[in-house]
């Protein structure tokens, strides 16, 4: 039963505690689990233990609740009380088989009937975009658990009601893209405004992405940059970013002065605690690399620390997928890209689809993530990752190299595909 408008998160909220499955014990669990912060402070190991223990518990649940998962599971031969992360590699789903109604066939029955939200992937890739199912039980789940793993990398907690936010993007695209979601729902819980930067104009041509309809509304962006609140949580893609600093290094003097008067700025002041967050990647856009990018931006933007005195702002950097429950977050210079603690993030080899377990090899990231009940959530979403030891929660951090290209990917969904692909066209 799902709706095309996002929730607030006050009516997403309403729902949890009247959804049938909350009353399941192994949801109960999870729904403790994402509110737990004390996750961050545990040791690798003990996380470790933990996921395996939450995997072993989701598999019976999803053999429990589905055939297509019995199923799946008697003839990949995975006893699901004895399952390791060895076995997520014959589960994981290439996301190609998740574009269009493919997300359908991986649904549980009991979910069909509950309040959802469907997201999709932006269109940039592929005319058919990646469709992942949520439910309103799901949706406060992962305002839960991504809200305290940003605060966990943003190294803050955020105030409620200190602050305002400003996103490049319109607020339609909340709807449908799960990385503006997140962030929406996030803010509302912490009850910091979003000044959406953008207005999506349809009439400006005919097909395509989302993203190539989007033009900028300067009395908001002004809006933000004359606000005197703080900090400042600044949201965008890369590119937006770059493009933005790079119109305002070449602006004329005199036209930089005009600005100043106007504004106050440039220098952006993002005031104390100011941060510039970006996600969705750069498909398609002719950029830097985003170190160039960060340097770029610091003769434009500011922060303010504790004492109040001017210093380059902080980067993070989001790694979300349409696919993704939770993401994959980093701040710039401080620490790579960590999982949430209960997320299971893992690599393979590229040619013999084995578990990767030395750190430093290139390979096709792949996630599980037990907090997502609708489906069976482990997915490879086509990208190549590397991981080095880390002293924090994980145990690793990992760096984002590239996309798979597109014979590579082909490549991948006939290695990894072939099992759960043949069962999705039987249960159809």
């Amino acid at each position: 039963m799902s709706r095309n408008d996002l929730p607030d998160l006050s009516e997403i909220y309403s729902y949890v505690a009247k959804s049938k499955l909350f009353n399941e014990p192994h949801v109960k669990r999870l729904w403790e689990l994402s509110g737990d912060v004390s996750l961050f402070e545990k040791s690798p190991e003990y996380l470790a233990k933990l996921r395996q223990d939450l995997l072993r518990d989701s598999l019976v649940f999803f053999t429990r609740k589905s055939r297509f998962y019995a199923d799946l599971l008697e003839r990949l031969e995975i006893d699901p009380r004895a399952a390791g992360v060895d076995d997520l590699v014959k589960l994981a789903v290439p996301s190609e088989l998740l574009r269009g109604d493919g997300y359908r066939k991986l649904l549980i029955d009991d979910v069909l009937d509950e309040p959802a939200h469907i997201f999709s992937s932006s269109g940039t890739t592929s005319s058919t975009p990646v469709r992942v199912y949520r439910t309103y039980l799901e949706l406060a789940i992962m305002v839960r658990a991504n809200t305290l793993l940003f605060e966990y990398v943003y190294g803050r907690r955020l105030e409620e009601g200190k602050g305002t936010a400003l996103f490049l993007a319109a607020r339609e695209l909340r709807n449908q893209l799960n990385f503006v979601a997140f962030v929406d729902l996030s803010l509302q819980g912490k009850k910091i405004p979003v000044i959406y930067g953008m207005d999506l104009v349809t009439e400006v041509r005919e097909g395509g992405s989302q993203w190539t309809k989007l033009v900028p509304n300067k009395r908001r962006i002004l809006e933000f940059l004359r606000s005197k609140e703080e900090p400042k949580l600044f949201f965008t893609a890369p590119a937006g970013v770059y493009f933005l600093s790079k119109q305002m290094l070449e602006m004329s003097f005199i036209k930089k002065l005009m600005y100043k008067l106007m504004t106050g700025t440039p220098p952006i002041d993002l005031g104390r605690g100011g941060v510039i967050v970006t996600g969705g990647g750069s498909k398609g856009m002719d950029i830097p690399p985003y170190g160039e990018i960060v340097k770029l931006s610091s003769n434009i933007f500011r922060s303010r620390d504790e004492r109040g005195e001017l210093v380059d702002p902080p980067f993070m950097d989001v790694l979300g997928m349409t696919e993704t429950l939770t993401a994959l977050i980093d701040r710039y210079g401080v620490m790579n890209k960590v999982p949430h603690p209960l997320q299971e993030v893992f690599l393979v080899d590229p040619k013999t689809y084995k578990l990767i377990a030395t750190p430093g090899r290139d390979g096709i990231l792949g996630i599980y993530d037990p907090l997502a009940i609708s489906w069976l959530e482990v997915f490879l979403p086509g990208d190549i990752v590397r991981f080095h030891e880390s002293s924090r929660y994980y145990g690793r951090e990992f760096v984002y190299v590239r996309r798979l290209t597109k014979e590579e990917g082909w490549d991948l969904q006939r290695a990894c595909g072939g099992t759960i692909e043949e069962m999705m066209r039987r249960s159809s």
